[in-house]
């Protein structure tokens, strides 16, 4: 019998960054290469951890050094790594990006037969599900079968057990290839069905909808979910939220001279849904996540840049505060 209630778990991609550390070089040119945990799920589950939520993640990993790694790595940043399955034909994901800071560099994805699309229904525990206030999923995690099925099966046992339900839209299109458009769509419209908080930035949800523009995509949501927040990242802008009312509440966000773009978003997810689970109002919680997310970007890594609750009230605090 699990005694832990969590107050956050992640479910989907775990793998390894390689970052490079010759700035400013095109990636074709790069030698150098620090090596780091990625992946959203495991960004969000570090980010979460980090600032002090009781965070696991749910995924599988290559059954190989890299996938121990990403279990000591995950582990060592204090999140719940138990329910990391080691998989024998699975293959550990790898992102290589180049590091132009200033502007967001070019990364390319190594994906055949990732272990984190290889998650099954049966890696999904009932009893964990049911001892967690939130789970988090993602839009690659619906890219492909078993891990689809996966996903929507957390889904259904979160609302049965009145966890939140957070879909992170995480739109990678290389992620997606083997996907029509119209399947696509239509394995978006599940998960938004069934969530009560959806985040992403303006291409991720007109990707997610298939909807002409921004406006048109909140139609559709709302159309087929009325009661989901809908959270918005709008990079150097901000952030804002649409309640289920239809209120709109704005951020605006923390301005930093950046290394990269990569982890933003993720470190945004992790500071918002601090401030959420801790009872926060929304407009709080958004500028939580604007400073994670901009705490993040100014450091070389995505995980291990995720910063700790006093560092980020630091940040705050030093720049006017909330």
């Amino acid at each position: 019998m699990l005694a832990e209630i969590y107050d956050i778990i992640t479910i989907g991609r775990a793998g390894i960054d390689l970052y490079s550390l010759d700035f400013y070089m095109p990636l074709e040119e790069v030698t150098r290469f620090a090596r780091y945990v990625g992946g959203s799920a495991a960004n969000v589950a570090v980010g979460a951890a980090r600032l002090g939520l009781r965070s696991a993640i749910i995924t599988r990993v290559s059954d190989d050094e890299l996938g121990e790694y990403i279990i000591r790595q995950v582990s060592r940043m204090g999140v719940d790594t138990r329910f990391i399955k080691k998989d024998p034909e699975g293959k550990t994901g790898i992102v290589f990006a180049e590091i132009i800071p200033g502007r967001d560099g070019r990364f390319i994805f190594y994906r055949e037969k990732a272990s984190d699309l290889l998650l099954r229904v049966e890696d999904i525990d009932p009893e964990v599900v049911a001892r967690t206030r939130s789970i988090v999923i993602t839009g690659t995690g619906l890219s492909s079968e078993p891990s689809r099925g996966a996903n929507y099966y957390a889904m259904e046992l979160a609302r049965k057990h009145g966890a939140w339900i957070v879909l992170n839209l995480d739109w990678r299109p290389t992620l997606w290839r083997n996907v029509t458009e119209s399947e696509r769509l239509r394995y978006y419209a599940r998960a938004i069905e069934m969530a009560d908080i959806v985040i992403g930035n303006r291409g991720e949800y007109v990707a997610a909808t298939g909807g002409e523009s921004v406006e048109k995509a909140m139609e559709y949501i709302r159309s087929i979910n009325r009661r989901a927040i809908i959270v918005m990242t709008q990079g150097g802008e901000g952030a804002m939220v649409i309640t289920d009312k239809g209120d709109i509440i704005r951020a605006s966000p923390y301005s930093v001279g950046y290394l990269k773009g990569l982890g933003a978003g993720d470190g945004f997810i992790a500071g918002f849904m601090y401030g959420y689970l801790k009872g926060w109002d929304l407009y709080r919680s958004l500028r939580l996540g604007n400073a994670v997310g901009a705490i993040v970007v100014t450091r070389h890594s995505c995980s291990e840049a995720m910063p700790t609750l006093d560092e980020v009230m630091s940040f705050i605090e030093t720049r006017g505060g909330f």
